[in-house]
């Protein structure tokens, strides 16, 4: 495995190394990681690992497309693995990714039903597909169950830069948004924690249950279990279903969930989100991008 950041840090990487624990336990596999390898000098350490005679490498972020296209291409028995959205290459080039625009539309919704000044906001890390994708049904997620709520989100083209999404965030606030969505690491946390402590400010957090950042102030937060992501995609291996394509995960294989309400919302708030909820993991509700 190959990860952009430690993995150590609480965030995506950890949870992408503890995935590949899971692998290491369920089949007894050999396994080895290289952190904190940014995407323009993967391709070396992706070589690596095939020329190695390692089955699977999984490169675990959308940073190492090309290097992983590449060499894939070179080691045609390998099985590779982005973990992102990507289409593969129809042999041994995939990808496993959550339904991420379940969440996005789902986050709208919530956002849309919450607010008191019909302005609400999201803000994201980088623009990867899959959070395009996700900022795009967002939108749709507001509209479709308020139309006269107006959605402000902003990209930041990046996940650490805590001063940019910070200041970012006040504007939003100072514009008059009252609720909040965070899909932006490190640098939305700092964010989250600052615009919080303004009065009637309400948000949604991401990745891990992070109300005792804010108690009474987060709403909820979207749940992701990377882990079981990337386990994922050793079991579609070692079942021989790796076929090169884009694998998708969502509410109903339960990779992703909601954190408690809390009573965040009044008993008919939440009963509306269940309904919607309900009608997207159905798929009664389109969220195709």
């Amino acid at each position: 495995m190959l990860t952009t950041g430690a993995k150590d840090n609480q965030s995506w990487d950890q949870a992408c190394f503890e995935g590949l624990n899971l692998i290491k336990n369920k089949f007894n596999a050999e396994v080895d990681i290289t952190d904190s390898m940014d995407g323009e000098n993967s391709e070396p350490t992706i070589r690596k690992y095939a020329q190695s005679g390692y089955d699977l490498v999984i490169a675990a972020s959308g940073a190492y497309s090309k290097a992983s296209e590449k060499v894939a291409k070179e080691f045609p028995r390998t099985k590779f693995a982005l973990i992102t959205t990507h289409p593969g290459n129809n042999r041994n080039l995939g990808a496993v990714a959550f339904r991420s625009g379940e969440v996005g539309y789902l986050t709208g919704a919530l956002a849309a039903i919450k607010t008191k000044s019909n302005k609400v906001g999201y803000i994201v890390g980088e623009p990867y597909p899959v959070y395009k994708e996700e900022e795009a049904l967002f939108r749709r997620g507001v509209k479709a169950t308020n139309p006269s709520v107006q959605a402000s989100t902003a990209f930041l083209n990046s996940w650490v830069d805590t001063e940019k999404a910070t200041k970012i965030a006040t504007e939003m606030v100072a514009s008059g948004v009252d609720v909040l969505t965070f899909n932006a690491g490190e640098a939305g946390l700092a964010a989250l924690k600052a615009v919080s402590q303004k009065p009637g400010v309400f948000v949604i957090g991401r990745t891990k249950d992070q109300y005792e950042v804010a108690p009474g102030k987060v709403l909820t937060s979207v749940l992701q279990d990377i882990p079981n992501l990337v386990l994922n995609v050793a079991v579609l291996t070692q079942q021989g279903r790796w076929e090169g394509k884009l694998y998708k995960f969502g509410l109903k294989e339960k990779i992703y969930d909601f954190a408690p309400f809390r009573g965040s919302l009044t008993s008919q708030e939440e009963d509306t989100f269940k309904i919607i909820r309900e009608g997207v993991t159905t798929g009664k509700i389109n969220i195709s991008p």
